[in-house]
Order: structure tokens, then C-alpha cells, then sequence
């Protein structure tokens, strides 16, 4: 199956320009000078894997951004490692911007927030659901990461790979794909598998498990439950959620994913009181929960339903964000 946006057939100029940002609305808000000129020759592509998806992109000067409502929103869990072929891009995460000046691997966590700001740029992409990552360690510090193809005999192999599976896509058989996608997914594993961060290390698998402990006991979990299930101490636990600001953001940020995913899908008489969805979300009172929304969305709770609608009608429409949720 593929999905292949063309925007060869629009002449007109503004038309094409509003085209191309529609097209990558279902995952980024996107931002193009007004007076910026979108070539026919842009376009972006992707197949289904079965258990992945593969793009390959042409993209114009552009900014491109997930946006902390729209992350937690949608709450895809995945990730997308995209090898940029050519082309100048700033990456930014938590304002921290990095350029890619050589051809490079960046890693998308889908679960997190992440700018992109391009003078024009040819990719390949790779969306892999995050359980495929072999149990593997916390992705996290690998959010917006720039790794150079040419950096280690694995980034070169896995690039090449890429390139090769741009090439069979039009050919393969189902057979043949049948093997594609593991031999695709045990590169992808052993570019991030390392002495300090992979599926066998220790503490990469404790951290996983508490995650998921977390999102299964998000309205009564704390630190000290954490510490007597786990049988840690304060310092290893802390330790382990340092590139998230901390365990005890890591919590409220997760509370806030799970309630901004309630109000966006939700409403009329199904839809909680803000009161009601803060106690059920761990917060002690609504007034703690709303400070912490807003700080976190830039909005209060109860003025999320336009951007829910939005949501709602990207998800309605965009195969694409279809496919990655079924993945």
C-alpha cells in the first residue's frame, strides 16, 4: 500500500503552498514564508510495511513542529528516524537547536515535542512502533539527536539500508517483505543498543517497566509507591528520569498527556468537569491541575475543543495517521 502526495498538478503558486501544509497536518503544524514558492518537484511518499511505515521525502524551506497539544492529543507511541540526504536543517528540542550540514540520522519520538526548521531537504524516513524496539532502553535521550551516517560502521550500514529499501519498495514480493521488515527492525535495534543504553542493560529495563507502571496507576502513583513496587531508592530512581526533568515531572506531564487525550476526544454530556477529569488524573484540586495545563499547553482545559475538533478531523481524514495507529 502506499500514499503518495504529488503537488505536480496544482500551477498555481499559493495553491500548491496551502496543499503541501495540509499534507503533513496530520503530524506537524507547518509554517512556509508566504512568499515562498512550494516546486512541483516537492513530494513526500510512504509505504506500509506491514509492521512499518517508509517514507521518502522532497521537501522546499519550511519549518515544521509537534507541538506539545498536538502530541498529546494524538499519543502515538512511536518513533521516526529519518536519514536527511541532502540539504541544511536546524533541529530543536527544548530550544535547543543543532544544524545537519552532512548527511544524518535524527530519531522523531513521536511523544514528544520537536521543531524543525529546513532551507530545503531530501529524506528517508522510518516510523517504528516503540514495543519493536526491542524492550530497548529509554529513547528519550535520543530525541532529536544527530547522528552522521558516516559516524560509525552501523550508521553507514543502516544508511545504505534505507537507500536499498527505497529501491526494492517497487519491486518486493509479500515473501520478500516478510524479511525485509525484521532485517529493517534489527538494524534499527542495533543502532541504538550500547553498553549504557539497550534492551540488556539493567537499568534501561527498570526504567521501561516504571514508565509503564506509571501510565497504568497515573490518578494514585508517587514516588514512594514507585520506590516500595521497584525496590529502589530515591537517588537510582531520580537518576533514571534526569532527561525528563525529573520523576516527579515526568508524572505530571504524563497526567497532563492523559488529560489533554480526554478533552480531545470527548464531548457534549460524555465530556468530564475539569474537576472531576483533574482527580481522575492524579491532581489534588482543579485549581493545580489548570495552572499546571496551562503552563504545559499554553491554554486552559476548557478551551481545548477547537483544537480537539481539529484533531478530531486530521484523524478522520489523514490514511496516513491511520496507518500509523493501527502499526
Amino acid at each position: 500500500m502506499i500514499i503518495d502526495h504529488r503537488f505536480n498538478h496544482i500551477a498555481d503558486d499559493e495553491a500548491r503552498r496551502r496543499a503541501w501544509i495540509d499534507s503533513l497536518s496530520s503530524f506537524f503544524v507547518t509554517h512556509i514564508d508566504p512568499d515562498a514558492v512550494v516546486p512541483v518537484s516537492a513530494f513526500h511518499r510512504y509505504h506500509h510495511m506491514n509492521q512499518l511505515v517508509f517514507g521518502e521525502i522532497e521537501a522546499s524551506p519550511q519549518t515544521i513542529e509537534r507541538t506539545p497539544i498536538l502530541v498529546a492529543a494524538q499519543n502515538i507511541d512511536h518513533v521516526v528516524l529519518r536519514l536527511y540526504t541532502s540539504g541544511r536543517t536546524n533541529i530543536s528540542t527544548g530550544g535547543d537547536a543543532s544544524e545537519i550540514t552532512q548527511e544524518s540520522f535524527v530519531l522523531f519520538d513521536l511523544s514528544q515535542p520537536i521543531l524543525s526548521e529546513t532551507k530545503g531537504m531530501t529524506g528517508l524516513n522510518l516510523a517504528v512502533p516503540r514495543r519493536l524496539i526491542e524492550g530497548g532502553g529509554d529513547l528519550s535521550a535520543w530525541h532529536g539527536q544527530i547522528l552522521p551516517s558516516v559516524s560509525s560502521p552501523i550508521t553507514k550500514l543502516l544508511a545504505d539500508h534505507f537507500r536499498n529499501i527505497s529501491a526494492c519498495l517497487k519491486t518486493a514480493t509479500t515473501a520478500q517483505m516478510n524479511h525485509i521488515v525484521p532485517a529493517t527492525t534489527a538494524l534499527c535495534n542495533a543502532l541504538f543498543l550500547s553498553e549504557t543504553d539497550s534492551a540488556y542493560n539493567g537499568p534501561a529495563i527498570t526504567g521501561i517497566a516504571i514508565r509503564q507502571f506509571i501510565d497504568e496507576n497515573l490518578s494514585k502513583v508517587d514516588v514512594g509507591m514507585l520506590m516500595a513496587r521497584f525496590g529502589m531508592s530515591r537517588s537510582p530512581l531520580y537518576t533514571l528520569f534526569e532527561a525528563e526533568g525529573g520523576v516527579y515531572a515526568y508524572i505530571r506531564n504524563r497526567r497532563l498527556a492523559h488529560a489533554m487525550q480526554v478533552l480531545s476526544s470527548t464531548q457534549g454530556s460524555r465530556r468530564p468537569t475539569i474537576a472531576q477529569l483533574a482527580f481522575s488524573a492524579g491532581f489534588q484540586n482543579e485549581r493545580v491541575f489548570s495552572r499546571a495545563f496551562k503552563r504545559k499547553y499554553g491554554i486552559n482545559p476548557s478551551e481545548t475543543d477547537a483544537n480537539s475538533a481539529s484533531v478530531a478531523s486530521q484523524e478522520q481524514t489523514s490514511k496516513l495517521l491511520s496507518w500509523m495507529k493501527e502499526l
